[in-house]
């Protein structure tokens, strides 16, 4: 009996260790959600994809190429306030008007500038395939098409009226409780009211009605019957907790094409950091080009006339706010904020038209710069500027030495 349990308790003690020798430790992964959903949390908190919308106010800035002046216009120009109303009559059509201004005060001439009117009809053609796949909800955040008619006034330089219908496919984004960015290009029929062509006024040409394509760019604040979110990440559309310590900046192009007038510009800039210091070196070029191609009634020839102008520019910007907004918890090593530092510029100026008489080919600058600049949503900047240099070459005595510029710029980082 003795014999029987002790061979029972060896048995035991074998199958225990056969048992735990035997134990497999099996490893498996899972993929985890959370990164996705936390993306998509996030793509629907900046752009608010799923907040419904019928009515939105806008106040915006548009930057539009610059058809009315010289070449060597600033922003004054180039950049209109608008203020516009948008409604949606379906989740796929919506109607709008908006009004422009652009322009600036003179000593002795008063205002010079423009005021558009504008109202079109909007087709988001992809707007009810994403509702019904549970991405998006009736809204304005879309793609579309649109009809668009609209009238132009001027004031002295621009002293004409146009009408104008066409066709205009863009792209449109509202993001967190009151930002909203637009992008488009259209082709229209231009009617002149006075009968001849603007920018052809010194050549005495007159065209009563030209085909344009052109591009433009909005961005601004929009006011609507939307349910505001309270708990806004607005680091998620700033960037202000990263740390950036160098970018390539493209300048949104302008576009301006017919078949009398060309002008376009573009731009593109280099920023990086010295080290961890708020102090950052910013080298940029910008190009602008303008064609002006006019018959007059026969016999008269055509008139071909060029303006070509190369604007590289060199400053050291010191954000002023940055070492606070570190401090308070509210911002990173990055290249946003407001700065201030020494400027440095040469304009190479040829000019084929009646626009450059008496304006200096060439000018090498030293001077002062300011502005704002702020990174959005990872891919996209805004940089307002405000410049002043004096000219280190000799200048005729009837033109002035210093050479002063505003820029509104909006671009992506590459």
């Amino acid at each position: 009996m003795k014999k029987c349990i002790y061979i029972f308790g060896l048995s035991l003690c074998y199958c225990a260790a056969y048992s735990q020798d035997s134990t497999e430790i099996k490893f498996s992964e899972e993929q985890d959600t959370l990164v996705q959903q936390r993306f998509i949390d996030r793509y629907e908190n900046v752009f608010m994809t799923k907040v419904p919308t019928r009515h939105m106010f806008k106040l915006s800035l548009n930057f539009v190429p610059n058809s009315l002046f010289a070449v060597d216009n600033n922003a004054l120009q180039t950049t209109s306030y608008g203020l516009g109303y948008e409604y949606k009559i379906s989740p796929s059509f919506s109607v709008g008007t908006d009004i422009l201004i652009n322009g600036a005060w003179g000593s002795s001439i008063g205002f010079a500038g423009a005021l558009d009117g504008n109202i079109y009809g909007r087709w988001y053609y992809d707007m009810r395939h994403r509702i019904n796949k549970g991405i998006n909800v009736n809204n304005f955040t879309g793609t579309y098409v649109a009809i668009v008619a609209g009238k132009r006034w001027g004031k002295l330089e621009v002293d004409y009226q146009f009408s104008t219908i066409g066709i205009e496919f863009g792209l449109q984004r509202r993001f967190l409780n009151n930002g909203r960015i637009e992008f488009a290009i259209g082709a229209s029929y231009q009617q002149y009211s006075k009968g001849h062509y603007p920018v052809q006024l010194g050549y005495g040409v007159h065209n009563a009605a030209d085909f344009v394509i052109a591009s433009r760019t909005s961005m601004g604040l929009a006011f609507g019957d939307w349910k505001r979110n309270k708990n806004v990440k607005i680091c998620e559309v700033l960037r202000c907790d990263e740390n950036v310590h160098q970018q390539w900046k493209l300048l949104w192009p302008k576009l301006y094409l017919s078949s009398q007038f060309i002008q376009s510009t573009l731009g593109l800039a280099f920023e990086r950091k010295f080290g961890s210091s708020p102090i950052s070196v910013n080298a940029q070029v910008l190009t602008d080009y303008m064609r002006i191609a006019s018959r007059g009634p026969a016999p008269y020839p055509k008139i071909v006339s060029n303006d070509v102008q190369v604007w590289p520019s060199l400053q050291l910007r010191y954000y002023l706010d940055q070492k606070q907004a570190m401090r308070n918890g509210k911002g990173g090593q990055n290249l946003s904020g407001l700065y201030i530092g020494p400027h440095s510029d040469f304009v190479f100026y040829q000019s084929e038209t009646i626009y450059g008489v008496g304006r200096p080919k060439r000018h090498l600058g030293l001077g002062v710069a300011a502005g704002f600049q702020q990174t959005l949503l990872r891919k996209a900047y805004v940089d307002l500027s405000l410049s002043a240099s004096h000219n280190l070459l000799h200048t005729p005595p009837d033109v002035k030495p210093l050479l002063a510029s505003f820029r509104a710029g909006f671009g992506i980082t590459l």
